[in-house]
């Protein structure tokens, strides 16, 4: 029987994607009008609400979602309905609305102190301004400060409403404000702390280091709630791999619902694997308990800071050394983890004062990162489909919004004016962030006589295969100032994409600059934003130079993937920490 012909192959596969993406969409549509229709006149379905919201916002018309939700807040609304209302707003940016939001909500529900956290705490997705940025800054502080002195923990019934805010709270915006949090970061960590230990001291102790025995290997455990194919994960799936199973028996816990490949390979690769989703009754407290019975010798938080659930666990005592990784890079403040992984080319001279824990280094860009199989076949949009220019230098500035500080929109302007044909495309969450960040980038451009709808594509994020494939038609990988990109740099890379970055005053700004060090490219590592413009601008202008940087990209690649050297680190610093702690 005749095979079919590669591209065949990938016409098939483009056409069968499309057609289910088509499909899921038509089903949701039709569910969204039997959902809108409940909610109609003389109807007060409020789980019908709440599901018609939640397609709204997957459909990307987050305006509809606001309005319907803010119609159901006025016809006595749960606090479940004011919570999703408020949360959309921040997610929109409309972050004084959903502050104010949250002081109506803590009037209605008093005893509810998640609104009374979310008034307190809230922070922009972007800034307009670096004033509006300090002025945040020292309202979250205040808020801080207040949470505090005002909640109390005097019974069980306040007890268990504290620790159930924190379940639905994140601080994670504090840390793309580009400022040392480490005091604002402790401070946070040691509520927190007060509030899940006050719910269970008997999980407060320091914990003695298990006995090791002959040639038993030693049980060292990871906790994640993203144990699934995300940038994250690909960071740290590399340890995962990598522990010698002769030295270390491994565990894993997860607390996430959605379950892929790689799930199902961190469960194959696990001495013992427990999933206790977070949306599950009583799954915090399961989670605890199973950690504690294994007698663990070390245990490691993937994602604490990240995920609110995996927080509030770190801030027990279930291993006698407990340590984070950097999917958050940034100190958790938390006074029961006692090292900070980070990676020896990224963490600046000096960057113990950023952190509550002890740091420990590891070799080069810290991880074992298997490079990305580009499914080249398959990726075949043109720059016309994202609304680029054939003819333009198009710089890839695909991360986060809340990564893009307003003090360095003059950067984007600054190129445009030195390469005429230069366009930024970025990839932004959702449409009213992107009206918000489109009318920051119309003032720098405008500042210098420029037009920012002639050189900006804003596009709505983007699903992986089209992630890659806007890569692959890319001139130069801007890494973000501030809060540099781990997983995109990566991936850039992977695509043998120039990238430009600087190195920032904080590890959490020097990533990007870490991965290029190890891929021998620091010539391409600006020592300040002058000299990223005009690192960016040569390699729009000149097109031997920017061969030639890709010729050294691509020769790099052996030398950064799958670099096994932290896994040993990782192994040597266990035993190193353990075996004089254990009985014997």
């Amino acid at each position: 029987m005749k095979q079919p012909h590669p591209s065949s192959l990938s016409d098939i596969f483009l056409a069968e994607a499309e057609q289910a993406e088509l499909e899921t969409r038509a089903g949701e549509e039709n569910r969204l009008a039997e959902l809108l229709q409940e909610t109609g006149a003389g109807n007060s379905s409020e789980q019908a609400r709440l599901g018609a919201a939640t397609l709204l916002r997957q459909l990307g018309r987050h305006d509809e979602a606001i309005a319907l939700l803010a119609a159901g807040t006025r016809s006595g609304a749960s606090a479940r309905l004011w919570t999703r209302y408020i949360d959309i707003l921040a997610e929109c940016n409309r972050t004084e609305q959903a502050i104010g939001c949250a002081g109506q909500a803590r009037i209605a529900f008093p005893d509810d102190v998640l609104f009374q956290m979310k008034e307190a705490l809230l922070l922009p997705v972007i800034y307009d301004s670096l004033q509006e940025l300090n002025e945040y800054r020292a309202r979250f502080e205040a808020g801080l400060d207040r949470l505090g002195t005002e909640i109390r923990l005097d019974d069980a019934e306040q007890r268990v409403a504290a620790l159930d805010a924190l379940q639905n709270l994140s601080i994670i915006m504090l840390g793309y404000q580009g400022r040392d949090d480490r005091n604002l970061q402790v401070r946070y960590g040691n509520l927190v702390h007060r509030i899940v230990t006050a719910c269970y001291p008997e999980w407060n102790k320091r914990l003695r280091m298990p006995p090791v025995s002959g040639r038993e290997p030693l049980r060292i455990g990871y906790v994640g709630e993203r144990f699934r194919d995300l940038s994250g994960m690909r960071h740290f799936l590399g340890w995962m791999r990598g522990h010698n199973r002769d030295r270390f028996a491994v565990y894993a816990w997860y607390t996430g619902a959605t379950m892929d490949k790689v799930t199902e390979e961190i469960r194959s690769m696990s001495a013992g694997f427990h999933h206790f989703p977070r949306t599950q009754p009583q799954a915090f407290e399961e989670t605890c308990r199973s950690i504690r019975s294994l007698n663990l010798h070390a245990l490691i938080f993937l994602d604490a800071g990240m995920e609110s659930d995996i927080t509030q666990i770190a801030a027990l005592r279930l291993a006698p050394l407990q340590c984070k990784a950097w999917d958050q890079p940034i100190t958790s403040g938390l006074p029961t983890i006692d090292y900070a992984f980070t990676p020896e080319l990224s963490e600046p001279e000096g960057g113990e004062r950023h952190y509550s824990e002890q740091l420990m280094r590891l070799p080069g860009v810290g991880v074992c990162y298997q490079k990305p199989i580009i499914p080249t076949p398959l990726l075949r949009k043109t720059r016309r489909d994202f609304g680029l220019r054939e003819d333009a230098c198009v710089y890839l500035c695909s991360q986060q919004a809340f990564k893009f500080l307003p003090q360095n929109d003059a950067v984007f302007a600054q190129i445009a004016s030195r390469v005429p044909d230069a366009q930024f495309v970025f990839t932004i969450m959702n449409a009213p962030v992107r009206s918000d960040f489109l009318r920051r980038l119309s003032r720098a451009f405008e500042a210098v006589g420029l037009r920012a709808e002639d050189h900006c594509v804003v596009l709505p994020e983007l699903r992986h295969l089209d992630y890659w494939n806007l890569q692959l038609l890319g001139d130069v990988f801007l890494d973000t100032i501030g809060w540099s990109s781990g997983g995109s740099v990566f991936e850039a890379i992977a695509c043998n994409v120039p990238v430009v970055t600087v190195a920032g005053e904080f590890m959490r700004g020097r990533q990007g600059a870490g991965i290029l060090l190890q891929l021998g490219l620091g010539d391409t590592v600006a020592r300040d934003i002058a000299e990223y413009v005009e690192l960016a601008a040569r390699l729009g202008q000149n097109r031997p130079f920017r061969e030639e940087i890709v010729r050294r990209v691509a020769a790099g690649h052996p030398g950064l993937f799958s670099d096994a050297r932290s896994v040993g680190a990782l192994d040597d610093f266990f035993e190193r920490e353990i075996f004089p702690r254990a009985g014997r």
